[in-house]
């Protein structure tokens, strides 16, 4: 048997009673399972596509048990951090192809739920979860001097040695962070196209841009 802390990423139907999900963990990468009975009330509500679990399964692929580590409130969510969710879980299913253990898509996923959870702006957090998640995937781009000074149209922009330090940096300067989003949606369709996949909606209704 294995276990893993795991992101939800898609629950589909499997036969009558069944459920079939995609999992993203650190171990263990991307992998799709069988849930048994996973249609019933009792084990339903553990099986919900964004939610970060404690997963148990074995050889066969069969999710022996699942158990809620970090869940979101969408009851109160509004339609741009659903999308955001929705955005999210597509990424990973579609372009994180690499086993790495050394990935923070998980932990850096958590904040931005507990971020969306309290009701706070979370730019910052999606943008580094994007980052990892094209760093892990092995499409980080490059973000040395020359690039910062195009992105940010400054004539002064020194070269940062990480993206977590460079979007920290920005702090609560708005119009920098905009200005950054629109440089990684840029980066994000460019590899999409490459391995054409299409956005199942733009990437633009995933925040409120005020």
């Amino acid at each position: 048997m294995y276990k893993t802390h795991a992101i939800i990423t898609n629950v589909d139907n499997f036969k009558e009673h069944h459920l079939l999900i995609s999992i993203y963990s650190t171990k263990f990468g991307k992998k799709k399972l069988i849930v048994f009975g996973g249609k019933s009330r009792k084990k339903n509500s553990s099986y919900i596509k964004g939610i970060v679990n404690e997963i148990e399964f074995n050889k066969d692929d069969s999710c022996l048990s699942s158990s809620l580590i970090q869940s979101y409130n969408w009851f109160i969510f509004d339609k741009y951090q659903l999308k955001t969710i929705d955005y999210v879980c597509y990424l990973i299913n579609k372009i994180l192809f690499l086993h790495d253990e050394k990935s923070e898509v998980i932990n850096n996923y958590t904040n931005l739920i507990s971020r969306m959870n309290k009701r706070q702006n979370y730019l910052s957090e999606l943008m580094i979860l994007e980052l990892e998640i094209l760093r892990s995937s092995g499409y980080q781009p490059i973000l040395n001097e020359k690039v910062l000074k195009k992105i940010f149209n400054k004539s002064k922009m020194h070269e940062t040695k990480s993206y977590q330090k460079l979007i920290i940096d920005l702090s609560d300067d708005l119009d920098s962070k905009l200005l950054f989003f629109n440089f990684l949606g840029k980066v994000i369709s460019r590899v999409l196209i490459n391995l054409h996949i299409n956005l199942p909606f733009p990437r633009d209704e995933i925040i409120k841009k005020s």
